[in-house]
């Protein structure tokens, strides 16, 4: 009676799963040639991502980890640094340890965009291959068999082109995203292998565990991966149903979701994600999110402009109604499908599973919106638009008026899934070769946000301290004005944008000679944040330059006390103390104290120090001490400073005729 009941499975088998599989296995040249295509497109695309410099995230989770610096332990490798983009992604940071382990280093990009393009190529043939065997599948093997290789092919070759994925591979961090996706698509390949052996081959089956539970350690969307693979099972392989050796995979690939629980009871993203985090409540948040995932998929079809950083403010649902309309449809729709086992319903699940962890109710207040999410998602709306124009124009091209098939359609199938791909890949791969250059550097970036994204406040701060650093002054005080008139995101903290936007502000007015409004945008600078150390130095030259001599004094004793080991401070300060023409500001003896400290702090020799201490000597009327002073600094300048030679020897000649030296301006 088994062997009865096992040669009846076997024959079901051979009805069922043994015709895809036998159809998977044929044509290996085309699909090996198929393959390769996929491959140079991709690495054509991303040719140009190489000069990728750090930017974002990069510092904190690359630059600055230092769980990546070791392999050993191999627990500091698994214990990522909390509040970055790799906190609760253990796996993830081991790739980048394994990077800087074989010579990456934190010097160059090289090696971790490699690894990118390695990780983004291989997805792409995991996407080949699952849409491939799925479309061999019994419910879709008569409308899309004969071509299932080109069309796969050409979802594939456009999703692998498609320049809304630069983020994810580009950006170096959000390998995080690309590994996901990795482990996700392997998972589903492996499953699906499985399934055409209905599950005799154990290999498919402990593969597809191994790799989802990779995925958990990587990022939080792979929870989903479970509930679509059994969704995969339900609708294209029902013969198999949901037990015995099916039931053993979908459990096991369950509980892989333990990871992740453990990985979030460590709270390690207490200030980027979850309810209440910032003000975003699930409702606010969901909200928004109808906006946010209207603008992915629209990108999708037309990807420009493509932003870094989006600083994406909170909507009321009166503003979102008709995305909210279409996404509530497309999920009720998705359920109708999956209930009646439309295949269909598998791509309507694919968009939204991935999306639900982070585009749904749970906030990702540091990031509501991001363009590295659409990744996965991606893919159904792409194999959705393939497959649609693939079926009608198989209607109306290759069949005759009576509706029979022509005898060559298996032939002209895959040379219009070729044309199709020529058509819609190929410039795709252009935009992304083109938008991988926004990521050579930090600068580069700013602008390119600050252009599509420009009432994105933090986006005008970032470019602005850019151009104040390049010396471009006028230009940076108006992008820091127009960051000061526009709302931030509720992700960004406030204090801490507005202050830093009125420091560089108070820099770029100061070297416009403008020391009123710099005086003013430095003081609010430190009344936003008492601990901006940086202001406080600028802060008192524009009172200087005010003429307000005693003011500076005690802005610089201020940045002193924060700050007791600056040399520049301690010099600045004690120079003010001794040579003020303002009695009210001079405190010789608290200008030896200060000199001194400097002195000491260069071991006697920086010459400017030295002088420093000798017009503080002259202050009390110790000029022997301060002729000494001086004529010692004179002996350490080096030749080829002619400048500060001169002017320590007026100092000198001023100093031997006993009289203190005074500035005339303060």
């Amino acid at each position: 009676m088994a062997r009865t009941r096992r040669d009846k499975r076997s024959a079901a088998s051979t009805v069922t799963a043994r015709p895809g599989a036998r159809k998977a296995a044929t044509g290996g040249g085309l699909v090996l040639v198929l393959a390769a295509v996929i491959i140079a497109l991709g690495l054509w695309s991303y040719s140009t991502s190489f000069q990728g410099a750090f930017i974002g995230d990069d510092a904190v989770s690359i630059v600055q980890n230092t769980s990546i610096r070791s392999l050993s332990p191999i627990t500091v490798p698994l214990s990522p640094p909390k509040d970055t983009t790799l906190a609760a992604r253990p796996i993830a940071n081991l790739t980048f340890a394994l990077n800087y382990a074989f010579g990456s280093g934190t010097a160059s990009t090289w090696g971790y965009h490699f690894v990118n393009l390695i990780i983004h190529l291989a997805a792409g043939l995991l996407l080949f291959g699952v849409v491939r065997r799925s479309l061999l599948t019994p419910p879709l093997r008569d409308r899309f068999g004969d071509a299932a290789a080109p069309l796969a092919f050409a979802i594939a070759a456009i999703w692998i082109a498609h320049p809304l994925h630069t983020q994810a591979v580009t950006f170096i961090v959000q390998r995080v995203e690309s590994l996901m996706g990795l482990f996700y698509l392997a998972t589903l390949y492996c499953a699906i292998r499985g399934a055409e052996t209905d599950f005799e081959s154990r290999g498919w089956t402990v593969a597809a565990i191994v790799f989802c539970a990779l995925g958990m350690g990587t990022k939080e969307p792979m929870v989903t991966a479970p509930i679509f693979v059994a969704l995969w099972i339900w609708i294209l392989r029902p013969d198999l149903r949901l037990m015995g050796a099916a039931r053993t995979l979908l459990v096991s690939l369950a509980a892989t979701v333990v990871i992740v629980v453990a990985l979030a009871a460590i709270e390690a993203r207490t200030v980027s994600a979850g309810f209440g985090v910032k003000g975003w409540t699930w409702w606010s948040y969901l909200q928004t999110q109808a906006g946010v995932i209207g603008h992915y998929v629209r990108l999708a079809f037309w990807p420009r402009p493509l932003v870094f950083q989006y600083g994406w403010l909170p909507t009321s649902l009166a503003e979102v109604l008709p995305q909210f309309v279409l996404l509530a449809s497309l999920a009720v729709a998705t359920l109708v499908a999956i209930a009646k086992r439309w295949p269909v319903g598998l791509l309507g699940a694919w968009f939204l599973l991935i999306l639900a962890p982070s585009s749904s109710i749970l906030p990702i207040s540091t990031e509501v919106a991001a363009e590295h999410r659409m990744y996965l998602p991606l893919a159904a709306i792409v194999a959705a638009v393939v497959l649609t124009i693939a079926g009608v124009s198989f209607r109306l091209v290759f069949r005759p008026k009576d509706g029979q098939n022509v005898p060559d359609s298996g032939v002209r199938k895959p040379i219009a899934g070729v044309v199709f791909l020529a058509l819609l890949a190929l410039p795709l791969a252009v935009e992304t070769h083109a938008r991988n250059r926004v990521y050579e550097s930090p600068e580069r970036m700013a602008l390119d946000v600050v252009q599509n994204r420009p009432q994105n406040a933090q986006a005008q701060l970032t470019y602005g301290s850019f151009l104040v650093g390049q010396g471009r002054f006028s230009e940076a005080e108006a992008h820091l004005r127009t960051a000061l008139a526009l709302p931030l995101s509720p992700s960004t903290n406030e204090a801490t944008a507005r202050s830093l936007t009125q420091f560089y502000l108070g820099l770029a007015l100061l070297s416009q000679e403008k020391p009123e409004e710099a005086s003013q945008a430095l003081s609010r600078a430190i009344v936003l944040r008492p601990d901006l150390e940086r202001a406080y130095g600028p802060l008192a030259e524009a009172q200087l330059d005010l003429g307000r001599a005693r003011e500076a004094v005690l802005t610089l004793e201020l940045a002193i006390a924060r700050r007791p080991d600056d040399l520049t401070l301690l010099k600045r300060a004690a120079w003010v103390l001794a040579t003020s023409s303002s009695a009210a500001a001079r405190n010789g003896a608290r200008a030896i104290e200060l000199a001194e400290r400097a002195v000491a702090r260069t071991e006697r020799r920086d010459p400017v120090a030295l002088d420093t201490l000798a017009v503080a000597y002259a202050e009390t009327g110790q000029f022997d001490r301060a002729i000494a002073a001086v004529r010692k600094s004179i002996d350490l300048v080096p030749p080829s400073e002619r400048g500060l030679g001169a002017m320590l020897r007026a100092h000198l000649q001023l100093l031997e005729a006993r009289r203190p030296i005074r500035t005339s301006s303060w």
